[in-house]
């Protein structure tokens, strides 16, 4: 019950403008990592690779560089901070432009089920229907999809997420549901 009392309301109770992000230490670690790994596989393919080496010294740099590339590549693209205001919701990015969404164009939020859950918002923008995608594996997702949806009445929800979004009036329902047990 306390797990839901912290969801009703969420934007009243802590605040806004309020932001999530994804942990900066882990981000900017791996980031640096990354690119270290990079110099040096450049370092080795320059310094220390010759043609008397043998074929597993002269790929191994390359596979290094591949995987760090694609790390470095993960975390400068993908979703680093989500920013609440009383008017809009801002995604932001380290290396692509922030998508700004006011909060009178959300339409519907629904969760597309594949391999990688995503939750999908539908807005408009200029009079044409867009959409945004952002992970589920990003941090505090039940609290993020929650202040949504209280900023957003008006919003459509997908089957599944009509069952995670809870509403005020679902907080009556829960209570009165543990008072009947208890009785």
């Amino acid at each position: 019950m306390e797990q839901l009392d912290n969801l009703i309301d969420i934007n009243k109770k802590r605040g806004l403008p309020r932001v999530y992000r994804f942990n900066q230490f882990i981000r900017w670690f791996t980031l640096f990592f990354g690119i270290a790994a990079i110099a040096y596989a450049i370092w080795m393919i320059f310094a220390r690779i010759d043609a008397d080496s043998s074929k597993f010294f002269k790929f191994v740099p390359f596979a290094i560089m591949f995987l760090a590339l694609n790390s470095v590549l993960k975390n400068l693209l993908s979703l680093n901070s989500i920013n609440f205001t009383m008017d809009r919701v801002i995604f932001s990015y380290i290396a692509r432009k922030s998508v700004v969404i006011p909060w009178t164009s959300l339409k519907r939020m629904e969760l597309n089920d594949s391999k990688r859950k995503w939750i999908r918002l539908r807005f408009e923008d200029n009079d044409s229907e867009k959409t945004f995608e952002f992970t589920m594996s990003f941090p505090n997702m039940l609290e993020i999809v929650n202040s949504i949806a209280e900023m957003c009445p008006q919003m459509e929800y997908d089957e599944f997420l009509e069952k995670v979004i809870i509403f005020p009036q679902d907080k009556k329902k829960t209570s009165k549901k543990i008072k009947k047990e208890d009785q």
